[in-house]
């Protein structure tokens, strides 16, 4: 069974005047269990849409989206709260860290709101941050913490309640090339660890060279996939051409980080 399935997603935004826009039409994708799946393209391309949508964020104009069996898109307000809190795991670029609690605070955030037992979570947070070599810095404000720190915390809130799967926007996009290296490494390393769905929105094909294959949007459809193989140099050369294919922003690139 998969994961994740989007049958036929489309989104359509409206305006008053009669004018619409078509972000996705009749998106297909099929999401196994710890699989890691990049999805790129052009600004505009509907790459943000389509996250939201496979993230219960936003509703579809048409078609369905199946978590774990269930399809979510005919879920309450209230039901998708409950299935988000324990089923899902979000990563956003600008870290969405609590500035009145410590990290550690904002890593159990998640255990917090699903009742767990103090104990259990003292547990939790300190093999997490082990894991992400960030557990001398629980204690600390975010102020008090660098930009990849705080990324890694985002990772850890993100995990620590063993979701079936991660939705993370643009992950390094607020990162230095050494910060992104780390956060990369982690989220890769820790997604096969956990076995955790993970699909990821990014510009930045170094990032996307972690993913195991890497899905490209255009013009909100399916313009082709690409998959990791044995090589992630060779990985990151054929997501640059496909990039140049799409017409993406090859000039605006990271620096390769090999």
């Amino acid at each position: 069974m998969h994961v994740l399935e989007a049958n036929n997603l489309s989104k359509t935004y409206g305006s008053k005047r009669g004018i619409s826009y078509e972000a996705l039409h009749q998106f297909n994708l099929a999401v196994k269990q710890g699989e890691f799946i990049g999805i790129m393209g052009p600004s505009g391309s509907g790459k943000t849409t389509l996250l939201n949508l496979l993230s219960t964020i936003d509703k579809p104009s048409s078609g369905k989206v199946i978590i774990n069996g269930k399809t979510v898109t005919s879920f309450s307000r209230h039901q998708l709260a409950k299935f988000r809190r324990k089923e899902m795991g979000f990563v956003f670029q600008d870290f969405n860290l609590l500035e009145t609690l410590t990290i550690g605070e904002n890593i159990l955030l998640p255990l917090t709101l699903n009742k767990i037992k103090v104990k259990d979570m003292t547990h939790k947070l300190l093999l997490i941050t082990k894991q992400l070599e960030i557990n001398d810095i629980i204690d600390k404000r975010i102020m008090e913490v660098s930009g990849g720190q705080m990324q890694r915390a985002a990772i850890a809130r993100a995990l620590i309640h063993n979701p079936s799967i991660i939705f993370a926007d643009e992950p390094t996009g607020n990162l230095d090339s050494k910060a992104s290296l780390q956060v990369m490494n982690t989220l890769s390393h820790l997604q096969k660890h956990y076995q955790t769905a993970t699909l990821m929105v990014t510009h930045d094909p170094f990032a996307a060279s972690f993913c195991q294959r890497v899905i490209f949007i255009k013009d909100g459809k399916l313009y082709n996939e690409i998959h990791q193989g044995d090589n992630r140099q060779s990985f990151f050369e054929d997501i640059l051409n496909m990039q140049s294919l799409l017409g993406g922003n090859i000039h605006d690139l990271q620096t390769v980080r090999f």
